[in-house]
């Protein structure tokens, strides 16, 4: 499966390089006055650790050979002052560009997650859970080395390095051209070794991440595993992957404690290139010993831009495939749009599918053909059939989490499509089977369904639906935990019945809202159920046929048409497939 993902994100190249960089170029522009100055200072900085070989030189040649022991000390503190104003100068760009860089990707990141909440339902259906996480975390995470010093690092060292050959050449042809002949040599190696060890680093960036993942699949399951005593089998599959993490690491860590080194090796072979050639041309009186010592600084000043000009290489590769993966959320348009001209007002309830087709993916046969019903305002209806009959479409076009692509559905005789999409959502509701808690206060997953909501009105709610007691000993600030781990199954549900109830709907959707619950909580709920129902249409998917008697009339699915339909007693009096499902149930026979 991740291979899978893997391939399909190796494939998918919307952009060209040249248009990703522009794009993220943008998000830079509204700070374009302190990349500015940052990129002043880091000239400035530059420059400085420009002069700092000259100052040596000055100070051999000018004082110590001459034994003008007079205007050393002054030489000295203008080295320590240029090294001190340098550093601080360095430190002040360094920090003022990662905060901007910060700002940056907490904008995009903002933009993706806002850009997320406005996605329809088909792109969660085609995309993992895990990869869109990854995008929004890590994948925004990644450009923050390239926005905050990445871009500017890179132009201040292209001219740092042509700065410096410039003044190289100014103090002697022949060392430079001996420094030229040495520095292919460098680049090659540092570059070479960037590649070996960026690729080592990816390669344990991806076992980690199946270690990971399999951490946090083992945790969720583990009721499974010590149901079917397989802790020694899931240890060992464990243990394959943290092996595997182990060894890429090990391969990293050993690439990068051999750069290092060697690139030192390198840098004395340089070193002692240049002594050789350089000592020869002092004996001959070509140059100052104190060039000579100057050209041996600039020496080992070549390796960093390098370093810095690599790292800037692959932080723009690893960056540019973040950045797609990231425009790939932005730039995807939601199946399902808003319209702002239609607003509803004193919504009576009354829907109509009216010939509705529908299929989730074009090369898929559709679920629903030409269904048409009607459902007057403030009735009950219960939709039931075999897994597969089209009840949850239902309950999923008609709350437009997709769009059909035939028929219409009419609320109050206005087309849902023609409706803004928040004002319509604010009318409709849904309690489904999966009673999903955010991690927080009772009192907040309350206010998801009226944030305006007081604690009287949330206590009237929990009155309603048979939840106060427990949710008054807890405490409204009661933290529920993950998923609302800390309630029990029958809690959540409760509490889910309240937070719909606060939002007051005018169309209620129970999707098998109570087929997971105990028999004291399904009591319970079906005790309030004339609070929560009251003055609603309602929609009642419902797998338990005997908690639908209570309901208007009763809707029999098959293949995404209607087969039947009644009250529960004239459909249980007519002896066809309702009758047949509600005895195979009664039975104890999974429908």
């Amino acid at each position: 499966m991740a291979h899978g993902q893997d391939q399909r994100d190796l494939l998918h190249h919307k952009y060209s390089d040249f248009e990703l960089f522009k794009r993220l170029i943008r998000y830079t522009l509204p700070h374009r006055k302190i990349f500015s100055v940052a990129l002043v200072g880091m000239l400035l900085a530059t420059f400085l650790t420009i002069i700092q070989p000259l100052l040596l030189k000055s100070v051999i040649d000018d004082y110590i050979l001459k034994k003008d022991l007079n205007g050393l000390g002054f030489i000295a503190i203008i080295y320590f002052s240029v090294t001190v104003f340098s550093f601080l100068l360095n430190v002040i760009t360094s920090y003022v560009t990662t905060i901007t860089g910060l700002r940056i990707i907490t904008k995009i990141r903002e933009e993706a997650f806002y850009q997320l909440q406005e996605l329809s339902m088909d792109y969660y259906d085609k995309e993992a859970t895990g990869r869109i996480v990854s995008r929004i975390t890590n994948d925004v995470e990644r450009l923050l080395n390239l926005l905050s010093t990445g871009i500017i690092d890179a132009v201040v060292n292209v001219m740092f390095l042509g700065l410096l050959f410039l003044v190289l050449f100014s103090l002697d042809v022949t060392l430079s051209l001996t420094i030229i002949v040495f520095f292919p040599f460098l680049a090659v190696f540092i570059v070479y070794f960037r590649i070996k060890t960026r690729s080592a680093w990816q390669r344990t960036r991806r076992t980690l991440a199946k270690v990971t993942g399999y951490y946090q699949e083992a945790i969720s399951g583990i009721t499974v595993t010590k149901a079917l005593s397989a802790e020694e089998f899931v240890t060992d599959e464990f243990n394959l992957l943290n092996l595997d993490n182990y060894q890429a690491r090990i391969r990293a860590l050993m690439l990068f404690a051999i750069m290092f080194p060697l690139m030192d090796l390198l840098l004395t072979l340089g070193t002692a290139l240049v002594l050789s050639v350089g000592g020869y041309s002092v004996g001959q009186e070509l140059i100052s010993p104190g060039t000579l010592v100057a050209f041996l600084s600039y020496v080992t000043r070549l390796s960093l831009p390098i370093m810095v000009l690599s790292n800037f290489y692959n932080s723009l590769l690893s960056s540019m495939a973040a950045i797609e993966r990231i425009f790939d959320i932005l730039d995807s348009k939601p199946q399902v749009v808003s319209r702002d001209d239609k607003y509803l007002t004193d919504v009576a309830g009354k829907l109509v599918f009216n010939k509705v087709t529908f299929r989730y993916t074009p090369d898929t046969e559709p679920v629903l053909t030409d269904f048409s019903l009607v459902i007057p305002p403030q009735q009950t209806y219960a939709l039931v059939g075999h897994t597969g009959a089209g009840k949850t479409t239902l309950a999923s076009l008609l709350l437009r989490f997709y769009d059909f692509e035939d028929g219409n559905i009419m609320l109050d005789d206005v087309d849902i499509r023609d409706c803004n999409l928040e004002n319509y959502r604010e009318n409709i509701a849904i309690i489904p089977q999966d009673s999903f808690l955010f991690s927080d206060s009772i009192r907040n997953n309350l206010l998801y369904g009226n944030s305006n909501a007081s604690d009287k009105e949330i206590e009237r709610a929990l009155l309603k639906v048979g939840a106060y007691d427990f949710t008054m000993s807890k405490g409204l600030d009661f933290q529920v935990g993950e998923r609302g781990s800390r309630l029990s199954m029958g809690e959540r549900q409760l509490i889910c019945f309240a937070r719909a109830l606060l939002a007051n709907p005018k169309i209620l959707i129970l999707d098998e809202a109570t087929s997971s619950v105990d028999a004291h909580t399904e009591l319970v709920i079906q005790q309030s159920m004339h609070n929560i129902l009251s003055n609603r249409t309602t929609l009642v998917i419902a797998h338990r046929l005997s908690t639908i008697r209570f309901v208007d009339q009763i809707v029999v699915l098959d293949k995404g048409n209607i087969v039947e339909m009644g009250t529960f007693h004239e459909l249980m009096n007519k002896g066809g497939i309702f009758t047949d499902l509600y005895e195979k149930q009664f039975a104890g026979q999974d429908i």
